[in-house]
């Protein structure tokens, strides 16, 4: 199959490269370069410094004829200019036995990263959260409605408590929580063929700042659109106000990454004050053009296949029969 995959490979190339060498009218790169609002974030010395925390997880497993061996981490960074690091999580490692284990373990991971959230809630200025909220609304949603869920219901976890927590958080805290995503494919602002993320690196110059705030109400995306829509009905029916989510693209440092930032905003409030407001707040922790305290959590929370295998070395269970040995 390798030979007729090079073979497709090679018939394609043209509509392949197109893709990949996109050529953007004109009028479209005016577009993407009009919606970008240069901002370099910087915190008032004369005001009390922020404390801030950051939330990740990470998880990893080996998977056994019959059963399979994970663990999973939940890490919480809180960064005192008086106190200076302080970090805490979770950690879980059991043996199981489910059919979808990938999808177990990620809604298991968002519903421990949510009570992290509520428990270190009074302990932050800010909290960063990683990763995105409409997607993590829209997974524990869809999995409130499902009924096949091995490993949390053996962890005690109901998505539809976990869920409310997250609505409930969010609504009362709209200005503590912000998520950030690292990579994204998603096309709210432009809908072209690469995520909006590939054309703001490209077409902004490298100048510091963030790209105009989308309601994702008026994504480009039918399915995302619908997803907040969902939220909004939700948080009224929940809470009794009225939030949406808006995503902003924000770059921290000059010719640095740019990273997705969502954010649960309240009707009527100016979300341009508050995204400079965020860049503010993270500008003394800015590393390499990230958060440090993001950057710092994600790499307590990493699993490695080291690790897992080193815990598989410690339970005896290195040799037993893999799942994917061939026959």
């Amino acid at each position: 199959m390798l030979t007729k995959a090079l073979d497709v490979a090679i018939s394609a190339f043209g509509s392949l490269r197109g893709k990949i060498d996109e050529v953007l009218a004109i009028d479209s790169i005016a577009k993407i370069r009009n919606l970008w609002i240069p901002y370099k974030g910087s915190r008032n010395p004369y005001l009390k410094p922020y404390t801030i925390a950051a939330i990740d997880s990470g998880f990893n497993y080996n998977e056994y004829r019959g059963y399979a061996l994970y663990v999973l981490n939940v890490v919480d960074v809180i960064i005192d200019s008086f106190m200076g690091e302080k970090i805490d999580g979770y950690v879980d490692i059991d043996i199981i036995s489910c059919s979808n284990i990938e999808n177990e373990l990620s809604l298991l991971s968002m519903s421990m990263e949510i009570k992290t959230m509520v428990r270190i809630l009074n302990m932050a200025d800010i909290i960063l959260m990683d990763g995105s909220l409409i997607a993590m609304f829209s997974k524990l949603r869809r999995a409130s409605l499902e009924d096949d869920h091995e490993l949390l219901e053996a962890k005690g976890v109901n998505t539809s408590q976990i869920l409310k927590e997250l609505i409930y958080t969010v609504s009362i805290y709209p200005k503590k929580i912000v998520f950030i995503s690292k990579n994204s494919n998603a096309k709210d602002a432009f809908g072209f063929i690469k995520g909006d993320i590939y054309y703001f690196e490209r077409y902004t110059d490298g100048l510091p700042g963030y790209s105009k705030p989308i309601s994702l109400i008026h994504s480009k995306h039918l399915g995302i659109s619908i997803a907040n829509r969902a939220f909004r009905h939700i948080v009224k029916n929940i809470v009794g106000t009225d939030i949406s989510i808006v995503v902003s693209y924000v770059r921290f440092e000059p010719f640095s990454r740019i990273y997705r930032l969502e954010i649960p905003v309240e009707a009527g409030e100016d979300v341009d004050t508050r995204i400079r407001y965020i860049m503010d707040v993270v500008s003394d922790f800015i590393v390499a053009g990230y958060p440090y305290p993001l950057m710092r959590a994600d790499q307590i929370a990493k699993i490695g296949l080291e690790d897992i295998n080193r815990i598989s070395s410690i339970l005896g269970i290195s040799y037993d029969p893999r799942a994917r040995e061939p026959l």
